[in-house]
């Protein structure tokens, strides 16, 4: 691709650095623990009982940012499949276009968790690093994620979410997965068309936790201020 230098030399102007703060405190609008405010359509549901996902790429009116939304049913209970998505440190071998995702902190405040780790992601022969928060409220079983701050990390902003509920039957879940990326400096639109995208090259537009398919088939298998 002809963008593809371009791109590369933009997102390296200056590296990710975890001894100097990030070039803000956030852009985009930090998403809130709690259930969606997402209606479906008929359509929509019938898509998910056929056991296809549904998914939407929404313009938010910040230049540079798209946001993604996606609906799931899972045959696995709600605790496997927050099991599976909480499982960072093999994010690896669990989501396309990772390749490490180490833990440098964890606290706890009540029933909240906040966990921070280093993502590193290869896609589209572009190598990007950045540090992410992550908030999880097991009773609520609802996670939401933004970028650490304290730390340059090589994207511009990311905000996420993760919610899970009991689906129809006893051993099944609906999976409700929404974030919104910025990239610094320019981008090219077919790296924002995800539908376009093959699975390896979306961490580009949902860098938190992207090609979200393999993390979830891992599901399958013995039990052991904003919402979407």
């Amino acid at each position: 691709c002809d963008w593809l230098p371009m791109l590369t030399l933009s997102l390296a102007v200056a590296a990710a650095a975890e001894n100097e703060p990030h070039y803000h405190n956030g852009k985009l609008t930090r998403y809130e623990i709690g259930p969606p405010s997402v209606l479906l359509s008929r359509s929509d549901e019938e898509r998910l009982s056929s056991g296809k996902p549904v998914m939407q790429a929404m313009e938010t009116g910040i230049v540079g940012a798209r946001r993604l939304l996606m609906v799931q049913d899972i045959a696995a209970p709600p605790n496997v499949v927050m099991d599976r998505i909480m499982d960072l440190a093999h994010y690896d071998k669990m989501v396309d276009g990772v390749t490490r995702n180490v833990e440098y902190n964890r606290e706890q405040e009540g029933g909240l968790q906040r966990i921070k780790t280093t993502y590193d992601i290869a896609v589209l022969h572009m190598k990007m690093r950045y540090f992410m928060e992550h908030e999880y409220d097991p009773e609520k079983r609802c996670m939401t994620f933004h970028l650490d701050y304290s730390r340059r990390s090589d994207i511009d902003d990311s905000v996420g979410y993760w919610y899970v509920e009991p689906g129809a039957g006893r051993a099944s879940s609906r999976v409700y997965y929404s974030c919104e990326c910025k990239l610094r400096g320019w981008v090219p639109s077919p790296v924002y068309n995800v539908r376009a995208l093959p699975p390896s090259a979306r961490p580009l537009v949902s860098p938190a936790l992207s090609g979200t398919a393999p993390l979830l088939s891992r599901c399958h298998g013995p039990s052991s201020p904003r919402r979407c």
